[in-house]
């Protein structure tokens, strides 16, 4: 009889815990599926939530357009931010997901100082890069900053007050691999949105070579704020000369690049975040 017993309350824990279980399971399972954010395709974000990043390269595969871009008013711009009619050798996308430090407002919306940090060109100063040429970690701007147009280039504060909605700016960048460049920056602001196009408005030198011609590089950047995560999207296509040693420098170059973009966005947006909880 005692057995008996043993064995019918083992059974009913069993039961117990296999409802248990799958009650969880499901719910678990149901709130991420309604968590999933519409502006990215679901297996694309199932792969942020797992791996933190998304990434696709391509070089000289002709046809490749930008296609990762989040399905929104600000995103859907950037689809059409290459104006060359030749197509670009290299065309990269990356997600990245970028969560929020804990203590953090998850109802609101941190457009103001997203919008803040995308501006602040300056801060571009210093950041650094992997060189796959070195196999270590560079310095990538040597100085970043803001200037007042093409013709003068004095150098001007960052421009961060108020909306970034259908501001363009001129930036000089003096590049550790291809000395002295001029950008300009178009920006676009919605309430929980903010996107940036960089655009390459005079030619960039390797040595004595041009390396890439004016309007022959782009790199996109869009951030979306989700309330208790960010979603940031990188989007560059780049043209530059079918000379070998230089096509494999460019082709890795770049990439290495939108790495170093993400993280100096991730890290001052963090860095805020933290002081502003203190």
């Amino acid at each position: 009889m005692k057995i008996k017993m043993i064995n019918l309350l083992k059974h009913r824990t069993f039961i117990f815990c296999l409802c248990f279980t799958t009650l969880f399971c499901g719910t678990v399972f149901s709130q991420s599926a309604e968590n999933i954010p519409s502006e990215i395709e679901g297996e694309i974000f199932q792969q942020l939530l797992e791996k933190g990043e998304y990434r696709t390269q391509y070089f000289k595969e002709s046809g490749r357009d930008f296609i990762l871009y989040p399905n929104t008013e600000l995103g859907s711009l950037l689809k059409e931010t290459w104006t060359e009619k030749k197509e670009p050798v290299f065309v990269a996308e990356s997600l990245f997901l970028i969560e929020k430090p804990a203590g953090s407002d998850f109802e609101g919306f941190d457009t103001e100082l997203i919008s803040q940090i995308m501006r602040s060109v300056s801060s571009m100063e210093g950041i650094e890069y992997y060189s796959n040429s070195e196999k270590k970690m560079k310095t990538l701007y040597f100085q970043s900053y803001t200037v007042d147009n093409l013709k003068d280039k004095n150098r001007i504060a960052d421009k961060v007050e108020g909306s970034a909605d259908n501001l363009s700016i001129y930036v000089f960048q003096e590049d550790s691999s291809f000395g002295d460049n001029y950008y300009q920056i178009d920006y676009r602001q919605r309430e929980n949105e903010v996107s940036m196009v960089i655009r390459l408005v005079e030619p960039l030198k390797y040595g004595l070579i041009t390396a890439v011609k004016a309007n022959n590089l782009v790199f996109n950047i869009d951030v979306l704020d989700k309330g208790n995560y960010l979603i940031m999207y990188i989007g560059a296509k780049v043209r530059f000369p079918a000379i070998s040693f230089l096509e494999n420098k460019l082709n890795k170059s770049f990439g290495s690049r939108i790495t170093a973009l993400h993280d100096w966005f991730e890290s001052n947006y963090i860095s805020a975040k933290e002081a502003e909880l203190k």
